[in-house]
C-alpha cells in the first residue's frame, strides 16, 4: 500500500532535482521517533506473545520462546543497520537504528513461535540487510517513501514470511500447531513436508499482494483522479503543522542543517517566487533556527551524492 501511494502521490517537492540529485529535507524529532520505536517494540510483545492466547501447559514454553525470538531479531536488525550506516556514511544515525529494530520485528513476526533463537538472529540479520539495501534502492529509483514503509513492512514482511518456510523447527511447529510440517532446512526431519510449508508461505504472500495491492490501486487511484491524494502546493511548502494544526510541532529543535553555507553552490530546487528552497525557507519558520556546522557535516556524510 505504501509503495503504491508513493508511486501515485509522487515525491515531496524538492526531494529530487531534474538532473538526478537527491536533497535532504527537514526531519522531524529523533527523540519522538525513538520513543515511538520503543512503544512499538513493547507493544509487539503483546501482539505476538499474546497471540498464543494462553500460558497454560505447553503454551508457556511457546510464549517465552516468542518473546526471546522477538528480542533477538529486533536487536540484531537494529545493530546491523547501525553498523552498515556507519560503514557506508560514517555516521551513527539514530533513525536508521530505529528502522533496523522495526525491520527485525517485522522479519520475525511470522515465525516467532516456530523458529529457534539462533534462527531468530539470522532472520533479524538478513532483515536488517534487506531493509538497508531496499531503502537505498528506493532513493536511487527516485521513489520518495518518507518513512521507509516499503523497506520495513513490504520487503522485510516478505522475507519474514519466507523465513518460516526455511527455518520452521519441527518440534516447535508440532508444539504450537500440532502438525508435522517444518522448514526446508529441516525437511528430512518431517517426512519431506518442508516443501509444502514453503509452498504455503508463497501462497500467503501472493494472496496478500492481490488483496492489499488491488485495494490500494483502487483507493489511491480514485484519490489521485479526484485530486485528493496530495495537499496544495502552498500547504506543502509551509508544512501541515502550520497550515492544518496551527503551529510548528517541534519548537525546540531545528529539523535539519539549514545553513546557507552548506547549500552554497548546490542547485537546490526553487519552490517559491522568493527564490528560497524548502530547506532555507524552513529555517525561517517559527520555532526553527540555524543549526551548527557540525550538524550540517553529519547530514552530508549520510546523504546520497
Amino acid at each position: 500500500s505504501s509503495g503504491i501511494n508513493a508511486e501515485y502521490g509522487g515525491a515531496r517537492r524538492g526531494r529530487f532535482s531534474e538532473n538526478g540529485r537527491v536533497y535532504p529535507l527537514p526531519e522531524q524529532s529523533t527523540a519522538f521517533q525513538t520513543a515511538g520505536t520503543f512503544v512499538l517494540w513493547i507493544g509487539w510483545y503483546g501482539f505476538n506473545v499474546g497471540s498464543t492466547l494462553s500460558i497454560a501447559n505447553q503454551y508457556v514454553v511457546i510464549a517465552s520462546k516468542v518473546a526471546a525470538n522477538m528480542t533477538l531479531s529486533a536487536a540484531t536488525g537494529g545493530l546491523v543497520c547501525t553498523l552498515l550506516n556507519y560503514l557506508v556514511h560514517g555516521a551513527l544515525h539514530v533513525p536508521m537504528a530505529n528502522n533496523g529494530i522495526l525491520a527485525g520485528l517485522v522479519s520475525i513476526t511470522a515465525g516467532c513461535g516456530v523458529v529457534t533463537p539462533y534462527c531468530a538472529v539470522v532472520t533479524g540479520l538478513i532483515g536488517g540487510l534487506l531493509y538497508f539495501g531496499s531503502s537505498k534502492m528506493l532513493v536511487k529509483m527516485k521513489i520518495d517513501d518518507v518513512v521507509d514503509a516499503v523497506p520495513v513492512h513490504l520487503v522485510c514482511g516478505i522475507w519474514g514470511t519466507l523465513a518460516v518456510g526455511l527455518f520452521a523447527y519441527p518440534e516447535m511447529v508440532s508444539l504450537y500447531y500440532e502438525t508435522g510440517s517444518c522448514g526446508l532446512f529441516y525437511t528430512s526431519w518431517c517426512n519431506g513436508n518442508g516443501g509444502y510449508q514453503m509452498a504455503a508461505q508463497l501462497c500467503i504472500i501472493l494472496a496478500n499482494f492481490a488483496w492489499s495491492g488491488g485495494l490500494s490501486i483502487l483507493i489511491f487511484g480514485v484519490l489521485k483522479a479526484t485530486g485528493q491524494l496530495r495537499v496544495d502546493k502552498e500547504d506543502e511548502e509551509k508544512g501541515l503543522d502550520l497550515t492544518y494544526h496551527g503551529g510548528p510541532a517541534y519548537e525546540l529543535m531545528a529539523p535539519a542543517p539549514l545553513l546557507p553555507d552548506y547549500y552554497q553552490g548546490m542547485d537546490t530546487p526553487q519552490l517559491s517566487e522568493e527564490g528560497a528552497g524548502p530547506l532555507q525557507r524552513a529555517n525561517n519558520l517559527p520555532g526553527y533556527g540555524a543549526v551548527n556546522q557540525a550538524s550540517a557535516n553529519d547530514l552530508e556524510q549520510r546523504s546520497l551524492p
